[in-house]
C-alpha cells in the first residue's frame, strides 16, 4: 500500500517530488549523508506548487538540524521565520508527519539557545502530541531525545530519565544501532548524575558493544561521551584512552578541549595550551567560546591569573561576535511571542470546547442517574403500598371469617387481590427471595455484593413490612450492611449464626451493636 501511495503521489507531482520523497526515505533510514547528497541536486526554482515548496523547506530545516551547519545551506529568509512558516502550513495542511517535523525542527533550534527553554518546550510538546497520528518511529525517537535533552538542561532529571527510556525503546523498535548507542549514553550521563555506578556500567557496556556497527562520526561522539563519564569520576587515564579512540575515529573541537582539560589537570600546561589551540581551529563560534570557557575555568582554578585574564579577554571578544551573529534572531522574538499567543488562544478554545462537552456529558450522566434513582424509588414505593394492601386484605379476611356469616365470595375476591399483588412482587423480587432462602438455611453472605444486599433487603419488606418501616423510623443513616445486621437479628439468628453469615468475629458483632445504638433516634425497641 505504501508503494502504491508513493507511485500515485509521484504521478501527481513533478520529478522534483520524487527526489524529495527519496530524501525523506533516506532520512527515515538514518542515511543522512546520502540524503544531503540527493537534496543538493534539487533545484528549488523547479518546484511546483506550495506543497512541494513546503516539503522542500521542512526537509531543508531537518537537514540543517541533523546533517549540515546553517552556513552550508542558503536561506532566503531568517531561519526562525522559515520554521514558523513550516509550522503554520502543516497545521492547516493536516499532515501530522511533517507537522511533527516542523515542530521538532523549531524546538531543536530554540533548544540550541540555552535561555529559550520555555519556547523549546512548547514546540517539542506539540511535536510529541502529534506523534500518534504521524506513526513514525524515527521522528518519535528524535522528539523524545530532544525532550530528554531539554529536561536535562533544565534540571528535570526524572523527566529526562523517562524520555531517555522512551528514546531507547524507539531505537530498539527500529533496530537502529547508533540510536541505541546514543540512548544508552543519555542514560549513562543521567545515572552518573544520580551516582548509581551499577547502572552507569550497565549502559556504558551496552553502548560499547554497539560501537562496531556505527559510522566513524557516531563512534567518535559515543566514545567522547564515555570519556566524559570517566572524567566525572576523576579517572583521567581511562578518559584519555576513550578520547584518543574518539580522535582516531574523527577529530572534533570538543575532543581536543577535553584532552586539554585532562593535560591541565595533570600539570602539563604547555600540552594543554596546544590542545586548546587545536580546539579553537573551527569556524563555529560556539565551539570556540566553549573552548575558551574551558581554558578560563581551568587556569583560574590553578591560580594562573595572567593566563585567565588573557583567555577571558579573548572569550569576551568571541561572545561579542556571537551576540552580533545572533542579532537577526532577536528580530524574530516578537513573532515567536505572537506564535506563542496564537497557540495559547487555540489551547484556550480547545479547553473551552472540551469543558462544554464535558459538562454536557456530566449533565447527561446526572440526568440518567436521577432518572434511575427516581424509577427505583417509584418501584420501592409501589412495592411498599402493595405490601400494605396485602396486610390490609389479610386483616379483612380475618374479620370476615370471624363474623360467623357466609363470606366465601368476599374472601375469594380478597384472596384473588392478594395473589395478584404477591405474583407481581414475586416476579420483581425473585432474586431477593432466593437470597432470603439461603440466609434462612444459614449460608454465608460474605461474598455478597452491595446489589445483592439491597435485593435481599427489598424482599424482606414482603416478609415483615412493619419491622422494616419501624427500622426506617428509629434509625438514621443506615448502610445496607447495617440493615442486613438488624434483619438477621429480626430473623432470630443467634450470635454464632450471625458470625458465620457475616464472616466476622463476636467482637465485631458487639462493636456493630454499639454503633447501631448510637444511630437510634427513637427510644422504642425494634420488634420482630
Amino acid at each position: 500500500m505504501l508503494v502504491l501511495v508513493a507511485v500515485v503521489t509521484a504521478c501527481s507531482h513533478g520529478p522534483q517530488w520524487q527526489q524529495l520523497t527519496q530524501v525523506d526515505s533516506l532520512m527515515t533510514q538514518s542515511l543522512r549523508d546520502s540524503a544531503w547528497h540527493v537534496f543538493k541536486q534539487i533545484d528549488p526554482e523547479e518546484l511546483n506548487g506550495e506543497d512541494e515548496k513546503m516539503y522542500y523547506d521542512v526537509l531543508k530545516c531537518e537537514l540543517r538540524q541533523q546533517v549540515v551547519s546553517g552556513d552550508s545551506l542558503h536561506f532566503d529568509e531568517p531561519y526562525d521565520s522559515l520554521l514558523n512558516r513550516c509550522v503554520t502550513y502543516y497545521q492547516k495542511a493536516g499532515d501530522p508527519r511533517n507537522l511533527v517535523r516542523a515542530y521538532l525542527n523549531k524546538g531543536k533550534n530554540l533548544l540550541e539557545r540555552r535561555h529559550w527553554h520555555e519556547q523549546a518546550s512548547t514546540c517539542l510538546k506539540l511535536a510529541e502530541e502529534a506523534l500518534p497520528k504521524a506513526q513514525d518511529v524515527r521522528l518519535s525517537y528524535q522528539t523524545y531525545e530532544a525532550l530528554a535533552t531539554l529536561n536535562y538542561y533544565s534540571g528535570n532529571d526524572s523527566l529526562a530519565m523517562d524520555y531517555s527510556y522512551k528514546t531507547l525503546a524507539c531505537a530498539e523498535l527500529s533496530g537502529n544501532h547508533h540510536q541505541m548507542t546514543y540512548a544508552c549514553n543519555h542514560l549513562v550521563v543521567l545515572y552518573m548524575a544520580r551516582q548509581e555506578p551499577d547502572s552507569v556500567h550497565k549502559y556504558s557496556n551496552r553502548s560499547m558493544s554497539l560501537l562496531s556497527q556505527m559510522p566513524a562520526k557516531d563512534r567518535s561522539y559515543a566514545l567522547a561521551n564515555l570519556a566524559a563519564i570517566y572524567m566525572g569520576n576523576n579517572q583521567l587515564d581511562s578518559a584519555e584512552t576513550y578520547l584518543e579512540k574518539a580522535r582516531t575515529e574523527l577529530s572534533q573541537p570538543f575532543i581536543y578541549q577535553r584532552l586539554a582539560e585532562i593535560s591541565y589537570l595533570r600539570g602539563e600546561h604547555a600540552q594543554a595550551d596546544t590542545l586548546w589551540a587545536k580546539a579553537m581551529r573551527t569556524t563555529d563560534l560556539r565551539d570556540r567560546v566553549e573552548a575558551y570557557q574551558s581554558m578560563v575555568g581551568k587556569k583560574y582554578g590553578t591560580g594562573d591569573y595572567r593566563g585567565t585574564a588573557d583567555a577571558a579577554i579573548r572569550l569576551l571578544e568571541l561572545k561579542d561576535s556571537l551576540v552580533q551573529q545572533m542579532k537577526t534572531a532577536e528580530v524574530q522574538e516578537i513573532q515567536l511571542k505572537y506564535d506563542k499567543e496564537v497557540e495559547r488562544r487555540k489551547l484556550d478554545r480547545f479547553m473551552l470546547w472540551s469543558l462544554v462537552v464535558a459538562l454536557a456529558l456530566v449533565a447527561l450522566i446526572a440526568a440518567g442517574v436521577i432518572y434511575h434513582i427516581r424509577k427505583a424509588s417509584r418501584v420501592k414505593e409501589k412495592m411498599t403500598r402493595d405490601q400494605v394492601l396485602i396486610n390490609d386484605y389479610r386483616h379483612q379476611i380475618e374479620l370476615l371469617q370471624s363474623s360467623g356469616q357466609d363470606v366465601t365470595r368476599e374472601v375469594r375476591t380478597l384472596q384473588k387481590k392478594i395473589d395478584t399483588l404477591q405474583s407481581e412482587q414475586t416476579e420483581k423480587l425473585s432474586e431477593g427471595r432466593e437470597l432470603y432462602r439461603r440466609v434462612v438455611n444459614g449460608e454465608s453472605a460474605v461474598a455478597w455484593s452491595k446489589d445483592q444486599l439491597l435485593k435481599f433487603i427489598e424482599y424482606y419488606k414482603v416478609v415483615n413490612l412493619p419491622f422494616m418501616m419501624q427500622m426506617e423510623r428509629e434509625y438514621t443513616r443506615l448502610s445496607p450492611g447495617n440493615r442486613f445486621f438488624l434483619i438477621l437479628q429480626d430473623m432470630g439468628k443467634t450470635d454464632d449464626q450471625m458470625t458465620h453469615i457475616l464472616g466476622v468475629s463476636e467482637g465485631a458483632l458487639r462493636t456493630t451493636r454499639s454503633r447501631l445504638r448510637q444511630k437510634r433516634t427513637a427510644p422504642a425497641k425494634l420488634e420482630g
